[in-house]
């Protein structure tokens, strides 16, 4: 069984190279957002991302544009004030600025029905919750971590690809432009404001690369 909920252990060499197949670049990156979204980046972390401009084709695309944006932010970021900055945007005591589940956003689906509803459709894909998860499923994190196994289990099912189509249809589409708008509203954010800017570009993509497909 595959785990619906990333660990906060950032691992090493998780950006592509420019030259590297699409579905290994799109598995990265919903990767790096899965990890910006669990929990504040190390310094490590930061300096990767910072060096890996050419994980997008400098094409000046929107998504490209975007990227590029974060890699500066990432250089010139420290840990600690990231950090600090996480954890108002998106815990504090009581309720934080910025909620990142799912139920918070998709008006009309009580959050019970939607939990209920997305644990059913990840049971038959074949995933389930950490053990150690301290979140629930809906958690952006969470959501992105699904649609990166999906993408690195293309090439072994055949029905992988519809899988990621309908997962982001479900569970994206509704409410990414939402999310990604109260991040980059939230007075708190400084760093999280290109991360937020760079979410909604790749998200966009994403949305029209299933509707193209």
């Amino acid at each position: 069984m595959i785990t619906a909920t990333v660990s906060i252990n950032q691992p090493q060499g998780v950006l592509p190279v420019a030259d590297a197949e699409e579905s290994g670049a799109r598995s990265a990156l919903y990767a790096v957002l899965s990890h910006l979204f669990i929990a504040a980046p190390t310094q490590p972390l930061l300096q990767q991302i910072a060096g890996s401009r050419q994980a997008i084709a400098d094409d000046q695309s929107a998504l490209a544009l975007a990227w590029n944006r974060l890699c500066d932010a990432a250089r010139d970021a420290d840990a600690a004030t990231v950090c600090h900055e996480f954890d108002e945007v998106f815990v504090t005591t009581g309720r934080p600025p910025v909620s990142l589940y799912a139920s918070s956003y998709m008006a009309g689906r009580q959050r019970g029905q939607l939990l209920a509803e997305l644990r059913e459709d990840l049971r038959q894909m074949g995933f389930e919750r950490s053990a150690d998860s301290n979140e629930y499923e809906d958690h952006l994190s969470a959501l992105c971590d699904v649609m990166r196994g999906l993408i690195v289990d293309e090439a072994a099912a055949a029905d992988a690809f519809a899988a990621q189509q309908v997962f982001f249809r479900n569970y994206f589409a509704p409410w990414y432009e939402r999310v990604c708008t109260a991040i980059g509203s939230a007075e708190q954010a400084a760093f999280y404001r290109p991360v937020a800017k760079f979410a909604h570009a790749f998200f966009a993509n994403e949305s029209e690369y299933f509707e193209l497909a």
